[in-house]
C-alpha cells in the first residue's frame, strides 16, 4: 500500500516566462511520464514573470494546448495575477491577494474574465489556482457559481470539501519532506539546475507515488470541511510561520544546527544546554 501521494503543480504559467526553464521541467516530467497540473494566467499583467521574448502568446496558447492534450492539467491560475490587496484570505499564508478582501461583484467579475479569456482561447477548466494561495470566501462563492468545482490549495493533510468547492492540499512542503497526500508545487522561473537535479532524485524514489490530479477520484477520498480541519490547517500554518522565521535568522539557524544530533534525547539537552547562547549574543557560528 503506497503511504503517500503526491501532485506536482507548477504555477505562474505565461507568455512571458523563461521557456528554457519551463521546458527543462517538461522534459524532466516527459522522462518519467508524469503529468501536472498547471496554473495558467489567462491575462498576465505582473511584470515580474514577463521575463521572456514572446509578445503575442501564439507559441504559448499552442503549447497549453499541446500539453492538455498529452493529460497535463489545466488550472486558472487567477485573471492578471496583479495583487491588489494586503488580505491573507482563509489560509493566511501571505499578506497579499489578487482576491481576497474584495467585494464578492468585484471578485465575480474578474474570475469570470479570467474563465472567459480562456474559454476563448479554447482552455476550459473548472479548477482554480490562487495566486499567492490567497482566497477568501467570497472568492469560494464566486467560483461556484461560474461552474468552477475545485481548488488547489489548502494546508490540511488530505482533500476536503469547503462549501460545496473540493480543495486540494498544497502544503509548501519540500520535496523528500513531505508526506502523507500533498501537491508539491513549484514555479520554473526561480528553479536553478540544482532544483531540477533535486526533484529528479525524489522523483526516483518516489515515483509510484506521484499521481494526476483527478477530481472525480479525489472526491472520492475527501472528507468534509470541519472545525477540526481548520484547526489543524491553523496549525501547519503556525508550523510554516516558525520555519520562515528560523530561514531567515541567522542565529536560530545556528543554534538548531549546533545543537542537532541523531538521538532525540541527546539533541533535546544539547538544546537545553546552549539555550543561554539563544538567547544571548554570545553564540558563534560553526
Amino acid at each position: 500500500m503506497i503511504s503517500m501521494q503526491i501532485i506536482i503543480r507548477l504555477d505562474d504559467i505565461a507568455p512571458g516566462m523563461d521557456f528554457a526553464k519551463f521546458h527543462r521541467m517538461r522534459e524532466l516530467l516527459e522522462k518519467y511520464n508524469i503529468k501536472p497540473i498547471i496554473g495558467v494566467v489567462p491575462e498576465c499583467r505582473d511584470e515580474n514573470l514577463c521575463i521572456g521574448s514572446e509578445q503575442d502568446g501564439v507559441y504559448f496558447w499552442q503549447m497549453v494546448h499541446k500539453l492538455k492534450s498529452a493529460g497535463w492539467i489545466v488550472a486558472q491560475h487567477g485573471t492578471y495575477h496583479v495583487y491588489e490587496t494586503e488580505n491573507s484570505g482563509l489560509l493566511g499564508i501571505n499578506p497579499f491577494s489578487e482576491f481576497a478582501g474584495l467585494p464578492y461583484e468585484v471578485q465575480f467579475k474578474r474570475l469570470k474574465e479570467g474563465k472567459d479569456i480562456l474559454e476563448r482561447r479554447g482552455i476550459f477548466t473548472d479548477i482554480f489556482m490562487a495566486p499567492g494561495h490567497t482566497y477568501d470566501d467570497n472568492t469560494v462563492r464566486a467560483l461556484k457559481e461560474l461552474g468552477f468545482n475545485a481548488i488547489t490549495d489548502g494546508l490540511y493533510d488530505k482533500p476536503y470539501v469547503y462549501k460545496d468547492i473540493l480543495c486540494v492540499p498544497c502544503r509548501l512542503q519540500d520535496a523528500g519532506k513531505t508526506k502523507g497526500f500533498d501537491t508539491l508545487c513549484f514555479h520554473t522561473n526561480l528553479m536553478e539546475e540544482e532544483d531540477f537535479k533535486d526533484l529528479e532524485n525524489f522523483i526516483e524514489n518516489n515515483r509510484e507515488s506521484i499521481i494526476t490530479f483527478d477530481a472525480k477520484e479525489l472526491e472520492k477520498i475527501a472528507i468534509p470541511w470541519s472545525k477540526a480541519v481548520a484547526k489543524k490547517e491553523a496549525k501547519a500554518l503556525k508550523a510554516r510561520k516558525r520555519k520562515d522565521t528560523i530561514a531567515h535568522s541567522k542565529k536560530l539557524a545556528w543554534y538548531l544546527s549546533y545543537t542537532n544530533h541523531n538521538s532525540s534525547k541527546i539533541k533535546w539537552l544539547k538544546r537545553v544546554m546552549y539555550l543561554p547562547l539563544l538567547l544571548t549574543n554570545k553564540y558563534k557560528e560553526q
